[in-house]
């Protein structure tokens, strides 16, 4: 027996086991069980029972059940696993809407192919890309066992909301800056803007026809024809809630380049106003005046008809805009991608007329047309009917034609009889889209006039004067294009009244 042991050749008895177990190595990486058709449980026990690694992939499928093996391939020689396993993520609802989704997953819970509790909503996310209902991500794991949606809410929506006052033309005669003379040659016009503050202040924006120059006492005040004013108008006029200002009117050259120099760096004095219409260089002209509240983004433009017979400089256009369709419509085109609303102040017409003038109507509504939201007018010293015109791509413009003087030395009724338009504006996005809302002016007719001549200047609500009756005449005045305004005594902000 012991011989027969000794024969026996142990070195290849080893050789044998090494190869036997080399060979059931090469079994069960060579030799794998077709697992098409498996669901994800039997798959997890095969992998734990055996010795291999499993790579695992999704993909959509019509005809193969959710979670069971689609296809099944071997791993690359160079890859560091032994199998690679599709499963099926069911049908691609992945575009579907939010209601057609969920019946589809309740199928798939009723056939059993998915617990309730694999399924996650997230929560919904805005998206301007994705409508409302619709899933923004859809992702299907059936080894990991959940079904992850994102639904969209539709693109994000915000709304902002700004109010905005107007009044006509500044036109400060000597009899107005003399009685608000204090020593030496300083000026406070504090007293006559008192009564009407409470309508000015309240407003996000507001907008004044700054007729005459503010060179100040440098330049020399003067008067009726070539105007210059002191600059304390235009700070008590921004005390009072003013910050937008038109300086393109027929006074603008009165007292040529030195007087618009002059007021331009007087102007420069106040913060977070603008002005347009007249500066000191090409490119601040070719700057758009914008300004911001609440959201809302507001380009000033400011034109006029022409300078009282002086000429601008061809090489300083800058100094005074003269009304030309060509440019309007580039700066137009500016103003459009730097703002939200569009507000241009047109001086022209014929002086002292009650009713706008056919180039008037023209010009309104080409602007219309370019998409201007808000045109104010001046120059006839008057009032002129307001209206609410349709631009040729269906868009709303208001348009003054004429605010009348708010501030003047001039005589007669007509003449001292101005206003505040209130306006307000409404800023609605939704996504990337900007959509804008002119609502429904507001008209408070003022009164300005001097007490004794030309002294005792006063600017009260028309309704507080002694020319009260004279409303009914400025309230049909004002509805003669459209029925699109309210005349009232006193302008309201919301819920507040005088």
């Amino acid at each position: 027996m012991m011989k027969k042991l000794k024969s026996i050749k142990w070195r290849n008895v080893i050789l044998f086991l090494f190869v036997m177990v080399g060979l059931l190595v090469l079994a069960q990486s060579f030799v794998l069980p077709d697992m098409i058709g498996w669901n994800v449980d039997r798959v997890k026990h095969y992998e734990a029972g055996n010795d291999i690694t499993i790579v695992y992939q999704n993909v959509y499928s019509d005809t193969v059940p959710y979670g069971t093996v689609a296809n099944q391939e071997k791993c690359n020689k160079n890859e560091e696993c032994d199998v690679v396993l599709t499963f099926s993520k069911g049908e691609d609802v992945s575009s579907q809407s939010e209601s057609e989704i969920k019946a589809y997953l309740n199928q798939l819970v009723e056939e059993q192919l998915i617990n309730p509790k694999e399924i996650v909503y997230n929560e919904p996310q805005y998206s301007n890309d994705v409508n409302q209902g619709y899933p923004i991500s859809y992702d299907a794991n059936p080894y990991e066992g959940i079904i992850e949606i994102t639904f969209s809410q539709g693109p994000e929506i915000h709304v902002y909301d700004a109010t905005m006052v107007a009044v006509g033309d500044i036109l400060l005669h000597d009899t107005v800056y003399n009685d608000f003379r204090l020593e030496e040659d300083t000026f406070d016009f504090s007293p006559l803007l008192e009564n009407v503050k409470p309508y000015i202040e309240p407003a996000d924006f507001g907008f004044a026809n700054q007729e005459t120059n503010i060179g100040g006492v440098e330049v020399g005040l003067s008067s009726y024809p070539n105007f210059n004013s002191p600059y304390e108008i235009a700070r008590d006029l921004i005390n009072v809630g003013f910050n937008m200002f038109a300086r393109a009117n027929n006074h603008t050259l009165d007292k040529g380049e030195s007087g618009v120099l002059a007021a331009e760096k007087n102007w420069e004095m106040f913060e977070g106003i603008i002005t347009a219409g007249s500066t000191d260089s090409k490119e601040k002209r070719d700057q758009i005046s914008v300004i911001e509240k609440n959201g809302i983004k507001l380009a000033l433009l400011a034109y006029s008809y022409g300078f009282n017979g002086y000429r601008v400089p061809d090489d300083k256009s800058y100094l005074a805009n003269e009304f030309d369709y060509e440019q309007a419509a580039i700066d137009i085109e500016k103003a459009k991608s730097v703002s939200d609303v569009i507000v241009v102040s047109m001086h022209w017409g014929v002086e002292y007329s009650n009713t706008p003038s056919e180039a008037q109507i023209e010009q309104a509504q080409w602007l219309a047309d370019q998409g201007v939201h808000v045109i104010i007018g001046s120059h006839p010293h008057v009032l002129q009917p307001m209206d609410r015109l349709i631009g040729k791509d269906g868009n709303e413009t208001v348009v003054a034609y004429s605010l009348g003087n708010f501030i003047s030395g001039q005589v007669g009724l007509e003449r001292l009889v101005g206003g505040i338009m209130k306006i307000d504006i409404k800023k609605t996005t939704i996504g990337d889209g900007v959509k804008i809302e002119i609502g429904q002016p507001q008209f408070m007719p003022t009164y300005n006039y001097a007490e004794a001549s030309t002294k005792g200047y006063r600017l009260v609500p028309l309704i507080d004067s002694a020319q009260a009756e004279y409303f009914e005449s400025i309230k049909a005045l004002m509805e003669t294009y459209s029925p699109n305004v309210d005349v009232v005594d006193y302008i309201t902000y919301g819920e507040l009244e005088k």
